[in-house]
């Protein structure tokens, strides 16, 4: 791929876009905004969908960018995004140093990670300055200082199409995602182990069929190609929960590799940004965006076998949250199972309420 000359890069290094969506989860973010301010790589913008927060997440993460001194936060509706920005904006953003910058989008809708995603990247892809990459980070993730640039060399070093980098648990340091899949693995989990074992410590990267969206490296004409065969730069049907899975799957299909580095490591709050893994939101998507990504991407034999193996496995999860008293985690079950048969795409009709509890619920990110 060939790389740009940027006005505000002496090293020539790609430039990147960095981008986290937050839904209700401004503490998240704001610590998230923190460690990418310390990153070492000197070539890149922040940009912060806010994804129709009902909390203050708009007041606190203007108020973090008022308080630190000369730091320019750029604030855009959807419809200026969509449209580049505005040439004033632009100038200044251009003008600032990365550390000393960052973009503020206002969704009028919760468009997920998938949506927030998209509109971030249609933003980055029509402004004057060329986007190299983008690097997708979960708001209630930490960048180490050096992970973008380690992201980028192995990128750059293997001319890869999509780099992950190795998730740890905030609290615990233990590895959350350090994905080696393959397709068949990914669709036949519990019954067969996920993931393969790991490379040997000397090992730095290796190849994978999945990637975590916790911290993703895209290269542009990887979103670009997607963009061509179906209208979205980060898959957005299946709303949340496996795009990271279906993105690096079609783009294996255009030709493209995926890899994970140890190197390009984040610390992870654990699925804040989308609802723990006891949520209803979670039990949802689980259930039925796996059913319409085994009708779309397995052989006939293959799909006949996972909805053969699916549905007792899916029974069982029903029975385990009923022996744990979580009824509507049993809905959501149910639900994303009838929607999984009759192909239902796109956002959850509970999404917004936490699965039909919003009273008892706190969101902290999309």
């Amino acid at each position: 791929m060939e790389q740009r000359q940027h006005p505000n890069d002496a090293k020539g290094l790609p430039f990147v876009v960095i981008v986290s969506v937050n839904w209700n989860g401004w503490g998240d973010t704001l610590e998230c905004l923190e460690s990418v301010r310390r990153l070492d790589y000197p070539n890149y913008l922040m940009i912060v969908v806010d994804n129709a927060s009902w909390d203050d997440s708009l007041a606190r993460i203007r108020e973090w960018a008022e308080k630190r001194e000369g730091y320019l936060l750029v604030e855009y509706p959807e419809t200026v995004a969509r449209a580049g920005g505005e040439v004033v904006q632009e100038q200044a953003l251009t003008a600032a140093l990365p550390a000393s910058r960052a973009v503020l989008i206002r969704s009028s809708v919760n468009m997920a990670i998938t949506g927030g995603g998209n509109l971030a990247i249609e933003y980055a892809l029509r402004r004057d300055q060329p986007v190299d990459y983008v690097f997708m980070l979960d708001n209630d993730a930490k960048a180490e200082e050096h992970t973008l640039a380690h992201l980028v060399e192995v990128a750059r070093k293997e001319n890869a199409g999509i780099v992950g980098g190795v998730i740890l648990d905030w609290k615990t340091g233990q590895i959350q995602y350090a994905e080696r899949t393959t397709l068949l693995r990914w669709f036949f989990c519990p019954l067969v182990k996920a993931d393969l074992p790991l490379p040997a410590k000397e090992v730095d990267y290796w190849p994978s069929a999945g990637v975590s969206g916790g911290a993703m490296l895209i290269r542009r004409d990887v979103l670009e190609t997607l963009y061509a065969c179906i209208g979205h730069h980060i898959p957005s049907d299946l709303f949340r929960a496996g795009w990271e899975f279906e993105l690096c799957y079609r783009s294996s299909l255009a030709g493209y590799r995926s890899f994970v580095t140890r190197g390009g490591f984040v610390w992870h709050k654990g699925w804040r940004s989308a609802g723990c893994p006891a949520s209803p939101i979670h039990d949802y998507y689980f259930v039925r965006n796996r059913m319409e990504m085994a009708d779309a991407f397995l052989p006939f034999g293959w799909r006949v076998l996972f909805h053969i193996c699916n549905l007792p496995l899916t029974l069982a999860r029903i029975l385990r949250a009923l022996r744990y008293r979580r009824s509507d985690a049993a809905r959501a079950i149910v639900e994303g199972l009838m929607d999984g048969y009759k192909g239902a795409k796109g956002k959850w009709v509970h999404h917004d309420d936490g699965g039909g509890v919003r009273a008892s619920f706190s969101p902290r990110g999309s």
